[in-house]
């Protein structure tokens, strides 16, 4: 029965499709247990414009309690096509944040990104903050049919990070992992997923020295073109209790989404995403402590985002 399984996973693979890359690996499953939920405490607008030169400005603002505490925090990104290959990208926040980023694509070879990412470092509390930079990022991305790998070195922390994956029919695997200056591994991770017409599964074995192993799954399963159900499971090789997410989407219409979800805490998360015009999409999320109705740590989130 297994070996059935495995030859019909392979026979039904999709060769000649581009290799998923690893951070990507599990993606279906953890966009419908996370995705539209992370707006859940928070209210959020964001507007997209693009003017008659070419630049892309998309301003954003949230409110949001921390602590007992009304936060309201605003952001402006700004991109643009300097070159056809070469695209910078500039962001500034209320807080009195900047970062800059540029990304060269196929310019030394087919399928090679490069891209150039710094952070102006902040101030914590009464400290003042330590150098100009916060991080300044080095990024090698190449894809191709079959593989694709990725590096990143920061200049500031010194970290360097590197993943890969590589595809056969309908499996793809993937490993990860982070080294400090000193050249010791700080975490490490292998990946795989397995892509048939309507599931979806993946596997993950996360390494950390610091603090302690872990192994996780998903599951994906599209029921219908309407309906798609998502379960995830993480267990810490060092505890006895493991986590479980539960969730479900459904589509009501063309232009509208609800989704729902459970997880191990007794948590109950609701989304209702709704494309309330040509150029306007509305999110509503709501997170429901389920085993205390009574407890006052229910949360709510909105999400306004502005097209035209």
């Amino acid at each position: 029965m297994c070996v059935r399984a495995v030859l019909i996973c392979v026979q039904t693979g999709t060769m000649g499709k581009a290799c998923t890359v690893y951070k990507d690996i599990g993606k279906l499953a953890n966009d419908l247990l996370t995705k539209d939920f992370k707006q859940v405490g928070k209210t959020t607008v964001e507007i997209e414009s693009k003017t008659a030169s070419g630049v892309t400005f998309t301003p954003k603002a949230d409110k949001e309690d921390k602590k007992g505490k009304t936060v309201v925090s605003g952001e402006l990104k700004a991109a643009y096509m300097i070159l056809p290959w070469l695209e910078g990208i500039g962001t500034f926040t209320t807080a009195g944040g900047m970062s800059s980023e540029f990304k060269a694509t196929d310019l030394l070879m087919k399928g090679l990104l490069i891209t150039a990412e710094c952070e102006k470092a902040m101030a914590d509390g009464d400290k003042p903050a330590k150098g100009f930079f916060a991080k300044a990022n080095m990024i090698l991305e190449y894809k191709t049919d079959l593989m694709t790998c990725k590096t990143s070195f920061d200049y500031i922390k010194k970290d360097l990070l590197a993943s890969c994956s590589t595809v056969y029919g309908a499996f793809t695997c993937g490993a990860d992992c982070s080294l400090s200056p000193a050249g010791k591994l700080k975490k490490g991770a292998l990946a795989f997923q397995c892509v048939l017409p309507e599931y979806t599964v993946s596997g993950k074995y996360e390494m950390d020295p610091a603090k302690s192993d872990a192994v996780s799954c998903s599951l994906y399963h599209k029921v219908s073109p309407l309906m798609q159900v998502g379960v995830a499971v993480k267990k810490p090789l060092s505890a006895a209790a493991f986590g479980v997410d539960f969730g479900c989407q459904y589509k009501l219409d063309k232009d509208t989404t609800v989704k729902s979800k459970v997880d191990a805490d007794g948590k109950l998360s609701l989304a209702y995403k709704q494309k309330i015009s040509s150029l306007t999409t509305m999110t509503l999320a709501a997170e429901i402590n389920a085993v205390n109705l009574q407890a006052s740590d229910h949360k709510f989130g909105l999400a306004l985002n502005i097209t035209p």
